[in-house]
């Protein structure tokens, strides 16, 4: 062992330096262990040991808050190529994926999943669209385009973003619940009731949907709507 006053050498059990008399227990703490072959296949397996605790530890997080579906359905198509986690790869591989549900659904499925806010912000965001294409458009050029037309892009929209959205909302809400919540016995319950799915949920947010944008339409889009 060297000595970082002098450069002495000392044996590795020495505690004091034989040339100056500097202290070596300090210096032999703070002294790494050599590179070999047999350190770094330690480092390495260690380093796989906590990569799979943290994955086998959102993988059960993530199958609590979903529910039945997440191993039939969300866990493939979240983690296709990689391993569980809460948050989302720089490659982006929780994004493309595509979601039938919310294709077909599109409002209701967000609602469904208990996705309020997002289907909210949706919802808003495609309606004031629609109506600043209605006063730029003009109502010649609206009415050849066709309402269907938004509908079909709000669910393609929600189809491809679906699977997305959900993850981020899963993510979210599980970091959330184990923040509040340090009592392990009360954790899988809670983001059972937090997440999982709701058909009340889905009914009223279809029903508010409609209000919504009823509403929207009566008392902003131009007077050449209710005639078209």
């Amino acid at each position: 062992m060297l000595c970082n006053n002098c450069d002495q050498e000392n044996s590795s059990d020495a505690g004091f330096c034989s040339k100056c008399g500097q202290q070596l227990s300090d210096i032999q703490a703070q002294t790494p262990p050599p590179l070999t072959a047999v350190n770094i296949s330690k480092d390495a397996q260690s380093s796989q040991n906590t990569v799979s605790s943290d994955s086998e530890t959102a993988d059960t997080l993530l199958a609590a808050f979903v529910g039945e579906k997440y191993d039939s359905f969300y866990r493939g198509k979240w983690f296709k190529d990689s391993e569980p986690r809460l948050d989302v790869n720089n490659d982006g591989s929780s994004i493309h994926s595509f979601n039938i549900a919310g294709l077909l659904l599109g409002i209701s499925w967000l609602c469904y999943r208990k996705m309020y806010l997002v289907s909210l912000c949706i919802l808003l965001s495609i309606n004031i669209f629609d109506l600043v294409l209605m006063y730029s458009l003009g109502m010649e050029t609206y009415s050849s385009i066709g309402q269907t037309s938004f509908l079909v892009a709000l669910a393609m929209f929600v189809g491809f973003l679906g699977n997305y959205f959900y993850f981020n909302h899963s993510a979210k809400n599980i970091k959330k619940i184990m923040d509040n919540n340090v009592d392990p016995a009360t954790l899988k319950q809670a983001l059972a009731e937090k997440g999982g799915t709701s058909w009340v949920g889905a009914i009223v947010g279809s029903i508010l949907n409609i209000l919504l944008t009823a509403c929207m339409s009566y008392f902003f889009a131009p007077d050449w709507y209710w005639l078209v």
